[in-house]
């Protein structure tokens, strides 16, 4: 495989500057050692290199020492984070924070979701990123965007908040979800997209979606594209 142009690897290049970002512009308003911070992305930087330019199959990408390593180093990073929130009772309330923090969990699901993004999947960029089916909870409008709604939304393990412009959408409805970078829109941050707003059968399973229809596939992808014409 190409893996100097597989979406899946760029994608990860991407989680992982924009942790350096975070890191590099102090945005983590915590008390929290961030020279063992840039320690693990130095770390997990240098294997990203030996990955992109393995130009070996997924199988053997995946069971490599790059790939662990980087895992690894990143699992690090999370969980100094992770002990630097817990013991300071973070609790992010401005949609800056809300933002920062929503993107540290994007970045995190990317490297931990790698390896089994190269066992299970092609090269198809649609699955460089996780496609969910989700349960629509709770749903309330933006009061500075008449068009917009804030879906609270569950995959059976976690809630996300999701921005829409669909019209309709009613608690207790299944759709698709693909899990991108966090955006903020007019005050909310918005961690995930519909990918249209064609409702998924009542009885479909929540979380990872096994096989995607159709049109939730071509609008993963053509996000996913927006995202790696950058890393290339």
């Amino acid at each position: 495989m190409d893996t100097a142009k597989d979406a899946r690897i760029l994608v990860l290049e991407d989680a992982l500057r924009r942790l350096n970002d975070i890191v590099g512009n102090r945005k983590l308003k915590l008390h929290i050692e961030y020279s063992k911070l840039n320690n693990e992305l130095k770390t997990a930087g240098s294997r990203l290199y030996e990955i992109k330019y393995a130009y070996t199959d997924s199988q053997a990408l995946a069971d490599s020492e790059a790939t662990k390593s980087l895992v690894e180093s990143i699992r690090n990073f999370s969980n100094i984070v992770k002990s630097a929130m817990a013991s300071s009772g973070f609790n992010p309330t401005t949609t800056k924070d809300q933002l920062v923090h929503a993107e540290l969990h994007y970045c995190f699901r990317i490297v931990e979701g790698f390896q089994q993004r190269l066992l299970d999947y092609d090269e198809d960029p649609a699955y460089a990123v996780d496609i969910l089916a989700v349960e629509v909870s709770q749903i309330q409008g933006v009061p500075t965007a008449e068009k917009l709604t804030v879906c609270r939304c569950t995959d059976g393990t976690r809630i996300w908040r999701i921005v829409t412009n669909i019209p309709n959408i009613e608690s207790g409805s299944k759709l698709a979800c693909v899990v991108l970078p966090p955006v903020e829109m007019m005050g909310v941050v918005s961690e995930a997209m519909f990918l249209g707003d064609t409702r998924l059968h009542f009885d479909t399973p929540l979380g990872l979606l096994v096989e995607p229809p159709s049109h939730a596939l071509d609008q993963a992808r053509a996000q996913v594209l927006q995202i790696t014409k950058r890393m290339v």
